[in-house]
């Protein structure tokens, strides 16, 4: 629903205003707590620190409709840096001394493989908002995620290439050899995808994240010129691959997995970036629902001071996530009182299971969870075209 500025500022400075953490069995009687596993800090804080601002006004939305259930929703957040330990320790927080009913996130796929199953042992609903390694949530009863897993996105993003008629005869890969996702990517996802695409791959190449110099293994992509250089790595390692890519002279198109995807990524790479292609389960200018958010998302990161303020597929997801929590407390009829906490984190999960009869929508789009507790939603396949991002095709399916 529609809500006033400055509804919107006055509950984001509460929210701003309250401790990260209660004092143990903070949950009260007059309100229903949502766990935050955020990122502020970290290497990942860049990309994940704007994460709360939707969060709020996802928050502002809610309590300023009178809440749930007749009460007031309260998020409860902790940093966790991006570390998988601390997602682990945010868990048992939330549910042991926080009294939350459900928790969004954590981010990143290392987070969720040890905090999932932490939440299996708990009982209580884990959803992210960014992982997206395959099978993340496989043969879990309590775990979900708001996104679509890079395979599907890299399916999808190949297959409007060719159905686009776009060069893509054959392919290299570069990719940090150090991180979780982008090793996934480099090692398996990519390679698969490019497999069952009858893409033949003709080299790849690895680096370390922090690599300052990385001329030589761009050299290597050189020596054997290919039509594409698929890159399995976040936008940092991005830009710095295709620059010296370009400084090389190598005319290959860049192509990216979601975890590429930035909104700030034309400003980052400039003219070198042009034709760069990404998947993105997120378009901040598809339609009305997303351009009205993009516009409150910009208001609030800038009050907050923030120096990106367009909105990361990341920061969308965390705003449905909320809505997704309040809706399905509200068919579930939760209480939160402390007697009946374990039976209602239960009845969320079931009607998050049964998600697909709501006719819900949100900025992601009609939204609805499999059995696997992964999200149904598009890949947007998004190119840097003029020096800024442009989308070519919307696929939900193939």
């Amino acid at each position: 629903m529609a809500i006033k500025r400055r509804d919107l500022m006055a509950a984001t400075a509460a929210a701003l205003a309250m401790p990260a953490l209660g004092t143990p069995a903070a949950a009260q009687a007059n309100e229903l707590v949502i766990g935050h596993s955020a990122v502020t800090t970290g290497p990942l804080q860049s990309l994940l620190v704007t994460n709360r601002i939707p969060v709020e006004m996802a928050l502002a939305d809610i309590n300023g409709a009178g809440g749930v259930n007749g009460k007031k929703l309260r998020i409860a957040s902790f940093d966790t840096a991006g570390d998988p330990r601390q997602a682990q320790v945010a868990a048992r927080r939330f549910a042991e001394d926080e009294g939350a009913l459900c928790i969004l996130g954590p981010a990143s796929s290392g987070e969720c493989r040890v905090a999932f199953p932490a939440g299996e042992r708990l009982g209580i609903v884990q959803c992210s908002n960014s992982a997206t390694a395959p099978g993340i949530t496989d043969n879990m009863k309590f775990a979900f995620r708001n996104t679509s897993d890079e395979m599907t996105q890299f399916r999808r993003l190949l297959k409007v290439m060719k159905n686009k008629g776009m060069p893509v005869s054959n392919a290299a890969i570069a990719y940090a050899t150090d991180e979780f996702i982008s090793k996934t990517l480099g090692e398996n996802v990519i390679p698969a995808a490019l497999r069952e695409a009858g893409v033949p791959l003709v080299k790849t190449v690895g680096y370390p994240i922090q690599a300052f110099d990385i001329s030589s293994q761009i050299a290597e992509l050189v020596r054997n010129p290919t039509d594409v250089v698929a890159l399995g790595g976040t936008i940092e390692p991005a830009v710095k691959v295709l620059k010296e890519m370009r400084r090389q002279g190598h005319k290959g198109r860049m192509i990216g997995s979601g975890v590429m995807s930035d909104p700030t990524l034309p400003e980052k790479v400039g003219a070198d970036g042009e034709g760069t292609l990404y998947p993105s389960f997120f378009y901040s200018d598809l339609n009305d629902l997303t351009r009205r958010f993009t516009a409150r998302f910009a208001e609030g990161t800038k009050a907050a001071g923030m120096t990106r303020n367009s909105p990361h597929h990341t920061d969308a997801a965390a705003f449905d996530i909320v809505h997704i929590y309040a809706e399905a407390m509200r068919r579930a009829k939760v209480t939160g009182e402390p007697g009946k906490r374990a039976a209602e984190r239960i009845a969320i999960r079931d009607q998050m299971l049964s998600m697909e009869s709501w006719n819900f929508e949100g900025v992601l789009g009609r939204t609805w969870f499999f059995p696997d507790g992964a999200a149904r939603l598009p890949a947007h396949v998004i190119e840097v075209r003029g020096g800024k991002l442009a989308l070519v095709e919307s696929l939900y399916e193939g």
